[in-house]
């Protein structure tokens, strides 16, 4: 005879082949369905908040997150999940704070280290974004993107280093306009460059000015 877990787990599988297909509504329904039969089910509530970040219904999807947490507090995805539905709203210092749940519970948490990443990179932290996809790459050294990724909040770090150095230097001598230049192209790539040429010109004009004490 058929139970109630085994009718949860029916709709559930149909949930899950209906989000493969992005029929997100159907998944939904699919998922509701399973939860009316297995209501301390975590996966499910879990699953149906992914569902509705699918759907870009972040809001409802934390309260997916909050229920399935309630039940396993120490479900890493749960937590890695509920902190991009929270990056998604706006809510960025709350969404990293759940990220470090995520790590505290499973430090190998891949997709919790490129979403705390990928947000301390958009809060221009790239020293600490970097690290972040340094640790992915310590899992999986074969994870290409978090290599890309590391290397481009590097990029950022060295780029926004410039800008606040081009301030600071224009308050006592005129910066070439070519530095100035990869500040406002974002050339990334030149950044470096550009803050190695910065220094050295800062120090041939700081020169004079000691000598003269």
């Amino acid at each position: 005879m058929a139970t109630r877990d085994d009718g949860a787990g029916a709709w559930y599988h149909r949930g899950q082949v209906c989000c493969t297909n992005r029929k997100l509504d159907e998944a939904l329904a699919c998922y509701d369905k399973a939860l009316e039969l297995s209501p301390d089910n975590p996966l499910l509530w879990r699953r149906k908040g992914f569902a509705l970040i699918k759907a870009g219904r972040y809001a409802e999807a934390t309260v997916c997150f909050d229920r399935a947490l309630a039940i396993d507090p120490d479900d890493a995805t749960a937590w890695q999940r509920r902190g991009y539905a929270l990056a998604c709203m706006g809510r960025k210092e709350g969404a990293v704070a759940c990220f470090d749940q995520a790590l505290a519970r499973d430090p190998e948490h891949i997709l919790a280290w490129q979403s705390r990443g990928w947000l301390l990179g958009t809060l221009c932290r790239y020293d600490e974004a970097a690290a972040c996809y340094e640790t992915v790459l310590r899992i999986d050294p074969d994870r290409g993107s978090a290599a890309w990724h590391r290397e481009r909040m590097r990029e950022r770090r060295d780029l926004a280093a410039l800008a606040s150095e081009v301030r600071e230097a224009e308050r006592f001598m005129e910066v070439p306009a070519c530095i100035r230049e990869v500040v406002r192209e974002r050339d990334y790539g030149n950044a470096e460059l550009a803050r190695a040429v910065l220094r050295e010109m800062v120090g041939q004009a700081e020169r004079p000015a000691v000598q003269h004490r």
